[in-house]
């Protein structure tokens, strides 16, 4: 008999926390980001996305939420089973979705993060 999508899905957060734990999560640096000579853009209202990052060596595709950007990074956040996670990826990481008809400026301004 199978799994449901559910049981694989807790399956996969459980691995994926594990993941976690045994290797630290990746962020650029403060040299990569120049955040004291590069504008920020701050989000009120997060923006869905999936973006790579990386535990370690290890990239995991995640869904996640933009919070805020640069002209080359974007700084997301996820959760892994209650556990909430930020970091700053490359721009080029982050996918967005598909802008739906008559969605709001800001999530086709933040088209650019997609190259």
């Amino acid at each position: 008999m199978g799994t449901s999508q559910r049981e694989s899905d807790a399956a996969a957060d459980h691995f994926l926390l594990k993941v976690a734990r045994e290797n630290p999560l990746q962020s650029l640096t403060e040299k990569e980001l120049q955040l004291d000579e590069t504008p920020v853009t701050i989000y009120p209202k997060p923006i869905r996305a999936k973006a790579w990052v990386r535990f370690g060596t290890i990239p995991v595709h995640m869904d996640c939420w933009i919070h805020r950007t640069t002209s080359e990074a974007a700084g997301v956040s996820f959760t892994i089973l209650d556990k909430k996670f930020r970091c700053w990826v490359w721009g080029n990481a982050v996918t967005l979705p598909e802008p739906e008809p008559g969605a709001a400026p800001r999530a086709q301004a933040t088209r650019s993060l997609r190259r």
